[in-house]
């Protein structure tokens, strides 16, 4: 009886001798294993996020550093232009065309893509569709949003939302990640 109870123990104190050593030889292993990161995984908090659309076939969102010029960005990507340079701000869209001699025309990278990106969209250039994107925002709210707009020609603050039956600091305080007001 005394040899089983002796075996036991022994049996457990091997399960926890493996346990113990286990995360070890999985931590020294994967340190030997040859590995790349992410593409992404690199990335900062303040990439600016750039839509490039080559009308000859490339497209894609970009997440670049600060500072970086269109032409830099588009040969970067196999892109050669002819047109004038320029910086880069975040949420640009740059559309190339496909004769030659390249241009580039930028806009602003549209909203649905804005949200999906984590970007806020101006109230004054946002559609109905797009405010029913938010969430919080139904179509009475949405529609109600676009009324008062149409009323006062344009919003210049995000505390004019409060005017809008349903919105209160609690919903505007929600609302402020999803949307802002650009100043003239």
């Amino acid at each position: 009886m005394m040899s089983i109870i002796e075996n036991q123990i022994k049996g457990l104190a091997a399960i926890f001798i493996i346990l113990a050593v286990v995360p070890f030889i999985i931590f020294f292993s994967n340190s030997l294993l040859l590995y790349q990161t992410p593409v992404f995984a690199d990335q900062y908090h303040h990439a600016l996020k750039v839509e490039i659309d080559d009308r000859s076939g490339g497209r894609g969102i970009y997440f670049v550093a600060p500072g970086i010029t269109a032409n830099n960005l588009l040969q970067s990507n196999g892109i050669e232009i002819s047109s004038h340079d320029f910086i880069i701000d975040d949420g640009m869209k740059l559309t190339v065309d496909s004769s030659w001699p390249r241009k580039v025309l930028a806009t602003e990278i549209n909203n649905s893509r804005r949200l999906a990106l984590g970007m806020n969209i101006d109230i004054n250039r946002a559609t109905e569709d797009d405010l029913l994107l938010i969430s919080g925002i139904g179509e009475i709210t949405a529609r109600k949003i676009i009324e008062l707009r149409n009323k006062k020609e344009r919003f210049k603050d995000i505390e004019e939302l409060m005017e809008v039956d349903g919105i209160k600091d609690k919903k505007l305080s929600k609302l402020r990640q999803y949307l802002y007001v650009q100043k003239r």
